[in-house]
């Protein structure tokens, strides 16, 4: 079981669905969940919040998208960011995005939302 994931979607109730996937998983002990990028930043940045392992990210979101939020993730000065691993979720798979996540190296993977339990599982097996 991992200690913390951290789910930012534009989206409310596709972060209440993933929070009750992930739950169902039981592969965290805690989540934590951000509709802006912003405040998810914030939130990473302040050292009283313990690190997420994990951190499920919606590529299209207004103000702040998915690929403009790691290029501020890879800036947070927090040790535990380097052993963080960070999902980009996606309605549509865009080649586009395959060649982007290639020159971003804080994102590991792209999936297609919404995640599955099975889909979840799977990341938690592979990265932990």
């Amino acid at each position: 079981m991992i200690n913390k994931i951290l789910l930012l979607d534009d989206n409310k109730a596709t972060n209440f669905i993933h929070k009750k996937f992930i739950r169902m998983t039981g592969c965290a002990k805690e989540v934590v969940s951000f509709e802006i990028g912003a405040n998810a930043l914030q939130y990473l940045e302040d050292k009283e919040n313990s690190f997420p392992n994990l951190i499920f990210v919606d590529i299209n979101m207004p103000t702040m998208n998915g690929w403009e939020f790691f290029e501020h993730f890879s800036k947070i000065d927090r040790v535990e960011r380097e052993s963080c691993r960070s999902i980009l979720l996606t309605t549509s798979l865009s080649p586009n995005d395959e060649d982007q996540m290639a020159e971003v190296k804080a994102v590991d993977e792209i999936l297609i939302k919404p995640l599955e339990p099975n889909a979840i599982g799977t990341i938690v097996e592979k990265y932990f």
